[in-house]
């Protein structure tokens, strides 16, 4: 039995996976099993690559698509380990992390999630935005307000807590790892390493209609209503996502809609920020592409100074 079970979902993306594979098996903690869960893709490749792999890593195959939450949770089922971790297959680590993560978690009993700093890069290992700070200690009540920690492929978690909980949640549409965490944050504290130990691959296809946005995040809300409102957050977390709904409006052109979206978030909570993305609505869509486009060079000019990407596996096809 290992004590550190590492999780990789995967469906129709037999390129990215080896490299996923490898990331979890070159870890300076080797007391690990990888438990690769194809969600049932229409070309069978799970099993032929991991037959390449040592023993304790294993394939399970789910006969239908069932969605990333229950990828997850089948590799929970299957795990012998203490702790979990889990890496989405285009998702690389930094081979301390899980070594540094399980210190971490050890050092205090009331710790049921380990989180660290995570980069964004492209499918050919540009670095295109670099985390500054990390959360951690009792997140209880802030988590109600947004997702602060992020892609599960950070995350280093107790089995135990995992089972408290009941895993990732089938039903929601997607943002599951925010609904986990809310629920989780309330038990336990978080634990952080204050490093860059995971690197995210950003692909432009990622993007998701304004309805959708707005959709998704709203679900997770509802959901833990009763609680958001008797801690007096719900008009931030409300803000927040109509905050975001507004953005995803203006990246799609949609500058009346955008608008409204805005004025609601600021309404519920005025922020500079949101005073000037208002601004920008009432301009003309030639304006906020450029301006989208300026800022997120500047940004990823920002935080790409002075980081490198070392030797990580990157996530694609050589």
């Amino acid at each position: 039995m290992a004590t550190v079970s590492v999780v990789i979902p995967t469906y129709e993306r037999p390129a990215f996976l080896e490299g996923a594979i490898e990331t979890a098996l070159d870890q300076t903690y080797d007391d690990l099993e990888v438990i690769v869960v194809d969600d049932g893709s229409e070309t069978a490749y799970v099993g032929r690559i991991v037959d390449d792999y040592p023993d304790r890593v294993v394939g399970i195959e789910h006969e239908e698509n069932r969605g990333l939450s229950a990828a997850r949770n089948t590799g929970i089922d299957r795990a012998s380990g203490e702790y979990v971790a889990f890496l989405d297959d285009d998702d690389r680590w930094d081979e301390t992390k899980i070594e540094r993560q399980v210190r971490c978690v050890d050092s205090s009993d009331d710790v049921g999630l380990v989180t660290c700093l995570s980069v964004s890069v492209t499918p050919d290992g540009e670095v295109i935005h670099v985390e500054r700070d990390v959360p951690s200690g009792d997140l209880s009540d802030a988590m109600l307000r947004k997702n602060l920690i992020g892609s599960p492929s950070r995350v280093l978690v107790r089995r135990t807590a995992l089972e408290e909980i009941g895993g990732f949640d089938e039903n929601l549409p997607t943002k599951q790892d925010w609904d986990l965490y809310i629920r989780l944050c309330q038990r336990w504290h978080v634990g952080a390493v204050d490093d860059h130990l995971c690197f995210r691959t950003s692909h432009e296809s990622m993007s998701s209609s304004p309805e959708a946005v707005t959709r998704d995040y709203r679900a997770v809300l509802e959901k833990h209503e009763s609680l958001i409102r008797e801690r007096g957050y719900w008009k931030p977390a409300t803000a927040a996502i109509a905050e975001r709904a507004g953005r995803a409006y203006l990246d799609h052109d949609e500058l009346r809609s955008a608008r409204s979206a805005l004025k609601a978030a600021l309404s519920a909570e005025p922020t500079k920020r949101r005073a000037a993305l208002l601004a920008l609505s009432y301009t003309h869509p030639a304006v906020v592409r450029s301006a989208i486009a300026a800022t997120r060079y500047l940004r990823s000019r920002r935080d790409s100074s002075g980081f490198e990407y070392g030797e990580v596996v990157r996530p694609g096809p050589a």
